[in-house]
């Protein structure tokens, strides 16, 4: 018993010294049960592919309920970093510009030939693009947030970690519920469930949603099609029906169908090009080029700032997404053995069309992009009893994806074509004629493993852990890049670089084999407390850079990125379920980081791409604790630091109008090549921060349960979000930096109707926070600088009532 105390006080100084503040994990009441436990509410969790107490899972993992999201009024992916420490989700303009970011790795390029580094799996299916797998979260059972490498059970693109989304199954006793919430700028959403048994040996589970609301950036030209712009409106539903085919047997159907179609527009001018405004573009091709998009924001009234929330565009913002799933999983007992056949198709088409320019001129009069993506996949698993001395996971997986895009731009780009092109282009040409791309492209991937990880207990208290995955990638993207009919001929910028086109497509294929492994061992000193430490290797595969830019050079491939990380951690919960607490350290080196980057075209423009960091080093520590101190009152928390820096790379993309005092310099290419004289401009990042990285994150919660009769109940709540500064483009671009922020939220709600009826009234960012979710190049003005603005960067309002039954 002095022992324990002891335990017990040790593992409590450790998680309150980290200050650990936020992320409840915990429930004090069961659903639908006026019973009050005096405890915390294990946590089931299926981050290993089978059902486990979170405490017992030897993984960095995060846990966020339905009822906790509901809670903090978190139905969205822009939301879920505020609550799950070392995660950032960067949404961009468009669906097709999301990017995860776990623990400073991850990659956000605007590329149909490259995958994330963090894996978005939703009910067990791997999503090929993030931006497939948005949806909102009015029916979700849990979020688990899997830190670092988790490619042997997981596979294909978690090389950073994984973000699996559970949604609610069917029940056996009829349930409904529903949910209407209203808020600032005219937000509602709608969200209902009915579930329960249709009849003998089969029960369905039917759900739906619908979210409006205004926009919030301001559109101030009078002749624009839309006055505002980054509203919301979308709907979805999802369909379960579970067949019990045997008291061994189960075939569990899942449909579902989501649309989004709304204007995007979050991006707006946040700092003008140096010297006099209008002048950043092109400079290198003289006076026939001209900028004045400037000088037109400063005449539409705008200014420039961190606080600017408008634009004066005069083009379209278009912004829709549609997807559709259906799985089908078939589980049964084999024996002492459980098997799992999980069956998916996914199709995902989006378009999109902004107006870049942000001003009502036609530098940029069309910029419009579509997409579909259409994946299959099927995975088989065997697992043994969870009561032997080795228990295992064994498994084979197939996976394949096909993704067709087509671009357009069109516009003068600011120059002066008859001046650029004097005595070859027609004289009866006006000076500012459209000219234009049409961009087609295509990507294939194959992906096939194997795949096993086990546990055996060499004493009832220490357990080794191992596991390994064999896979094969096999990867294709062509191109092509023609003259839009309506542009001038035969000459186009594509984009802003004027070129003959020669029709040929461009092609690149790249096959890889590839081993990931985990090994470790785990100690439990009683059954609620233990330690362990692993380490992994990942894997990411190669990547297929398409682009306008590559065409007259060939496609580049970005080597396979490969994690090795080393974690150690410490699980602990009290026996009276009071007290909750975890603690991970981790040092991960990352081999070929891929990272987006701005390169320098032949025509001296800056375009997005990808380039290999030679070396990347990800290390910290991570924390939680909850705490019950009496009854009605919990406390939650966490915090994460996180060291995430270059560990070699000597030939990194420069910034724009970076000099060389300030480190940009030209740079052999191929230093190893005596025959290759080529250079380019690079910098030297060694030892510099990675992106999207900050270094501390924290959030804090608490929360009182109280009786005010018989027949009502009541609560109050509060939580705050920190997140450090950090950098928006791997550059390291000084003007790319978002300042530290901390966002605050509250709500009041009381229970009644015999506990199936509940009223809330909540605020969200209450001190009024102003930050930006990325800094990047403003289009058509070098050295001029846009952000991107999200919709909690304001404070809100709003109350929400809920039914169950």
């Amino acid at each position: 018993m002095v022992r324990q105390s002891k335990r017990l006080v040790f593992t409590s100084s450790i998680a309150l010294g980290a200050f650990i503040c936020s992320q409840p994990a915990f429930s004090q009441t069961q659903e639908g049960n006026d019973e009050e436990t005096s405890g915390i509410k294990t946590i089931i969790v299926t981050a290993q592919k089978v059902e486990e107490d979170l405490q017992d899972v030897p993984i960095s993992t995060t846990v966020v309920s339905g009822e906790q999201l509901q809670d903090r009024q978190i139905d969205s992916f822009e939301q879920l970093q505020y609550v799950a420490p070392g995660v950032t989700f960067s949404g961009g303009i468009n669906a097709r510009q999301s990017a995860l970011t776990v623990r400073g790795v991850g990659v956000g390029v605007f590329n149909i030939g490259v995958e994330a580094s963090v894996a978005l799996s939703i009910d067990g299916v791997t999503i090929g693009r993030t931006g497939a797998g948005i949806f909102d979260f009015s029916d979700v059972e849990r979020v688990e947030v899997l830190r670092g490498p988790q490619g042997t059970l997981f596979g294909k693109n978690a090389s950073g970690g994984v973000l699996s989304v559970i949604t609610k199954g069917p029940t056996n006793d009829l349930t409904a519920e529903m949910n209407v919430a209203y808020g600032s700028f005219d937000e509602v959403n709608l969200s209902g469930a009915i579930s329960g048994p249709v009849t003998d040996g089969i029960t369905a589970r039917i759900s739906g949603y619908r979210n409006t609301r205004d926009g919030y950036i301001e559109n101030i030209n009078p002749d624009a099609p839309q006055s505002d712009l980054a509203d919301r409106n979308e709907y979805g539903f999802r369909a379960k029906v579970n067949f019990e085919i045997s008291d061994t047997v189960d075939f569990l159907l899942n449909v579902d169908h989501s649309r989004r179609d709304n204007t995007p527009g979050g991006l707006t001018y946040r700092q003008l090009s140096p010297d006099l405004p209008g002048t950043g573009l092109l400079p290198q091709l003289g006076p026939g080029a001209f900028n004045a998009i400037g000088l037109e924001s400063l005449r539409a009234g705008i200014v420039p700032g961190p606080k600017n929330r408008q634009i004066a565009s005069d083009g379209n913002w278009v912004a829709e997404s549609e997807v559709t799933g259906i799985s089908a999983e078939l589980t049964a007992s084999l024996g002492e053995h459980d098997f799992v056949s999980l069956t998916a198709w996914r199709d995902w088409d989006t378009f999109s069309e902004e107006d870049a320019d942000l001003i009502p001129q036609p530098f940029l009069l069309i910029n419009s992009g579509a997409q579909q993506q259409s994946q299959f996949s099927q995975e088989f698993r065997l697992s043994s009893p969870r009561d032997r001395k080795l228990t295992y996971t064994l498994g084979a997986y197939y996976f394949s994806q096909q993704i067709d895009q087509f671009n357009r731009q069109v516009g003068t780009a600011g120059l002066n074509l008859r001046s650029l092109a004097p005595g070859i282009l027609p004289p009866i040409l006006p000076p500012f004629a459209l000219t234009g791309t049409d961009f087609a492209s295509d990507f294939e991937e194959q992906n096939y493993a194997i795949f096993g990880q086990g546990e055996y207990a060499v004493t009832p208290q220490f357990s080794l852990i191992g596991g390994v995955r064999f896979l094969r990638s096999e990867l294709e993207a062509s191109q092509l890049l023609s003259q839009t009919p309506t542009s001038v001929s035969p000459f186009i910028i594509g984009p802003f670089l004027l070129r003959v086109l020669d029709g040929n497509r461009a092609t690149v294929e790249n096959d890889d084999n590839a081993i990931t492994w985990r090994a470790g061992a785990k100690y439990d000193f009683t059954d609620d407390f233990n330690i362990f430490a692993t380490v992994t290797q990942g894997y990411k595969s190669a990547a297929l850079v398409t682009g306008e830019e590559f065409t007259e050079v060939g496609l580049p491939i970005a080597r396979p990125e490969k994690p090795l990380q080393f974690e150690v951690g410490l699980r602990y919960r009290s026996v009276n379920n009071r007290l909750q607490a975890g603690i991970t350290g981790y040092y991960t080196e990352i081999e070929d980081l891929q990272a987006q980057s701005l390169v320098r075209g032949p025509d001296g423009t800056l375009v997005v791409s990808l380039s290999n960091a030679a070396k990347a080093v990800s290390k910290g520590i991570e924390a939680d604790l909850t705490i019950v101190p009496v009854d009605g009152l919990t406390l939650s928390g966490a915090v994460s630091y996180n060291d995430a820096k270059y560990k070699s790379f000597e030939q990194a993309p420069c910034y724009s109008l970076q000099t060389e005092a300030q480190g940009c310099v030209q740079v052999r290419i191929d230093p190893d090549d005596p025959d290759n004289l080529a250079t380019t401009e690079a910098q030297d990042l060694s030892g510099a921060r990675l992106a999207n990285a900050p270094e501390w994150t924290l959030n804090g919660f608490a929360r009182y349960d109280f009786r005010i009769n018989d027949a009502v109940n009541a609560y109050i709540q509060g939580g705050f979000q920190y997140r450090d500064d950090s950098l928006s483009l791997v550059s390291n671009d000084p003007q790319s930096r978002i300042d530290a922020y901390t966002l605050v939220d509250a709500q009041i709600g009381v229970t009644f109707w015999d506990g199936k009826a509940t009223m809330s009234l909540f605020g969200r960012n209450l001190t009024n926070q102003n930050f930006v979710a990325a800094i990047v190049p403003m289009p058509f003005d070098e050295g001029g600088y846009a952000q991107f603005r999200t919709f909690e960067a304001q404070r809100t309002w709003g109350a929400r009532l809920s039914f169950r039954y």
